[in-house]
This record gives C-alpha cells, structure tokens and sequence, in this order.
C-alpha cells in the first residue's frame, strides 16, 4: 500500500535573495549529501539539484504560477519511506519557472521562486502564512 503524502511544513520570505521569495521547507529526518551548491556552478550561474543521503528529492516542477515538490525517504533510514510533497496549484503572481532553483541542508529544504515582477510585493500573502490562491 503507498504511504499517504504529507504536506511539510513551511515559511516564506522575501528578503533572502532580490527578486525571490524563498520557501522554507522543513523535511522531518532529511540528510542531504549534496546542497545543490559547487564553486563552478555558482560563477556560471547554474543550480545543481540537491541529493538526499535518505531520501530521493525529485526535481521540482515549475509552471508560472505554480510548483510541485516531492521528497520521498528510504523506508530503513530515520525518514521511515516518509512521502512528502508540497503542490501549489496558483501562486499570488507569476514566476520565472527557468530562474527557479532548490537547495538544501539536514532537516531543510530552500525554494527559491524567481519574481516575473522583481519589485512586486508578496508580503501580503506571506503573512498570512498561505502562497496558494487557488480556489477550489
């Protein structure tokens, strides 16, 4: 039987990277291997993907208002075959899906969401603690 999806828990802020707002993402028992983070990727401007010691982090899904976000754990490591995934259907406003990236730490993972309208406030929705505004 497949294990149920939790929604992590999250927060966003936009005042980590310029022209981002940049989720938050708490992974209950998530190692990572790799942060998605090298010297040469970096100058040239490029995001590797983060890589789970426990878990397979799949790459996000980006549209223009919207993402998708699994991490599913190792079924014998502290993850327990945890599935976790985070769907926000539509975003207050549009994104660059291109410029959109995702990094991570143990415990933690950092979705950087690229403003199309880099000056344009989210704090609104931010405080609020709810991204999605998509009525169902």
């Amino acid at each position: 039987m497949a294990e149920a999806i939790e929604e992590p828990g999250y927060f966003a802020d936009e005042t980590t990277k310029e022209g981002y707002v940049r989720l938050k993402i708490k992974i209950n028992g998530l190692k990572v291997k790799s942060a998605g983070l090298s010297i040469t990727n970096k100058i040239r401007g490029i995001h590797s993907h983060p890589e789970g010691k426990n878990a397979i982090i799949e790459k996000p899904e980006f549209n223009n208002r919207g993402f998708v976000l699994h991490v599913k754990g190792g079924i014998d490591t502290e993850m327990k075959g945890a599935h976790y995934g985070l769907v926000i259907k539509q975003l207050p406003f549009d994104i660059e899906p291109a410029d959109c990236y995702l990094k991570g730490e143990d415990g933690w993972l950092f979705l950087f969401l690229k403003k199309k309208e880099v000056y344009q406030s989210w704090e609104k929705y931010i405080r609020d603690g709810n991204l999605e505004t998509a009525v169902d």
